[in-house]
């Protein structure tokens, strides 16, 4: 079951004898009300009441499998040419977070789970790591489920960009008519060879849903606090310096 109108009604909710499929991540009922839910890194099954609904939430993905950054980085297929105060899309990874009732279960992640070290040994971000089409246009992005649309803005100077990360504790998700989530805005400022990138906690666009996670978000295990507070993204970028004076 993952119809659009199911994907609209965040939190997805799953009675006895449904189902929901999300990339690897599955989550079914029986009749009786059990509940079984799995990716490819395992399973959790469980008996739970036919009458208490299990509900399904989208989390960043940064908790499944190595909760030890709130970083994620998505390296694009091509370098892109970013130019100030022009606009770019992308996807970003989710993960699942099953309840019932309170409870949280399970944490499920819909895509292989990678992680990746930007920068040197010393003085790198460790990052949750997914590749994916950086684009002009959120008409020309193929979205996938498992995913969510990243829009970011660039500010300062133009480089070719070989991707963007950015810190995602504690983010809120958007929905659109289809169905298809949203992180939050992102700010990309270029100085030099010098990326930073902020997260600035609103709609990428207008038209969007916020999906309201309020009665989780309690419940949910923080990372560390050193973590979670972590300073935005940041990262160097190659410059190519220019060999021919200027007219």
């Amino acid at each position: 079951m993952t119809s659009t109108s199911m994907m609209l009604e965040v939190p997805w909710r799953i009675g006895p004898g449904e189902e929901i499929q999300l990339g690897e991540a599955t989550i079914k009922r029986t009749e009786e009300g059990d509940l079984e839910a799995c990716d490819r890194y395992g399973c959790v099954s469980a008996r739970v009441p036919p009458e208490r609904f299990v509900y399904v939430v989208p989390i960043p993905a940064i908790y499944r499998v190595l909760s030890a950054t709130p970083y994620i980085y998505v390296d694009f297929m091509k370098r892109i040419l970013i130019e100030e105060d022009e606009d770019y899309w992308t996807l970003a990874p989710i993960e699942l977070e099953v309840y019932a009732g309170e409870l949280a279960l399970v944490r499920l992640s819909p895509i292989m789970v990678k992680h990746t070290l930007i920068g040197d040994v010393l003085e790198g971000i460790l990052s949750r790591y997914y590749k994916a089409d950086a684009v002009f246009d959120e008409d020309q992005l193929e979205y996938k489920l498992g995913t969510a649309i990243v829009r970011f803005i660039v500010k300062g100077s133009s480089v070719l960009l070989p991707g963007v990360g950015f810190n995602a504790s504690g983010v809120e998700f958007y929905v659109d008519e289809q169905g298809r989530l949203y992180y939050p805005l992102l700010e990309v400022n270029v100085e030099g060879g010098v990326v930073s990138v902020k997260r600035m906690d609103e709609p990428p666009k207008k038209g969007l849903k916020p999906v309201k996670l309020e009665s989780y978000r309690s419940r949910r295990v923080p990372l560390p606090v050193s973590l979670a507070y972590a300073t935005p993204f940041t990262m160097k970028v190659d410059v190519v310096r220019r060999y021919l004076p200027q007219p």
